[in-house]
């Protein structure tokens, strides 16, 4: 299996930034699978065990949100799946990037920080 045919699964609920990064990872040569919140998600991730490579999670989203997705992954690898979770977000808080981390997340990166390079080049560090 090449790299390049590693799946990535985004879970966004803004419309627009789905489609951005559905776009970007694509462009990167990944298969990509989209959910537009977090039970989404997690119904994605059951679904498809060992067929997702890795997780991008924006955190703020309505009814379940982000960091309740990292918890319940981490909790049950075997109905989620053991991956990556790299947090896409716009929250800067200390508190909440510790949570995320202590809850299992591979990588915190902030939106409005990440250019397109930036998120390749961290989708490769996971992904080879």
């Amino acid at each position: 299996m090449s790299d390049k045919s590693k799946v990535i699964l985004i879970v966004e609920d803004e419309k627009e930034l789905l489609e951005s990064y559905k776009e970007l990872v694509e462009s990167a040569g990944y298969v990509c699978m989209t959910a537009s919140d977090g039970y989404e998600g997690l119904d994605t991730l059951s679904k498809n065990v060992g067929g997702i490579d890795l997780v991008l999670l924006d955190l703020m989203m309505p009814g379940v949100d982000g960091l309740e997705v990292l918890r319940a992954v981490k909790a049950d690898p075997d109905k989620y799946g053991d991956i990556p979770i790299i947090v896409l977000t716009n929250m800067t808080s200390e508190n909440v990037i510790k949570e995320s981390f202590d809850l299992g997340s591979s990588s915190y990166l902030v939106k409005t920080d990440m250019d397109y390079q930036g998120l390749v080049k961290e989708l490769t560090k996971y992904l080879g």
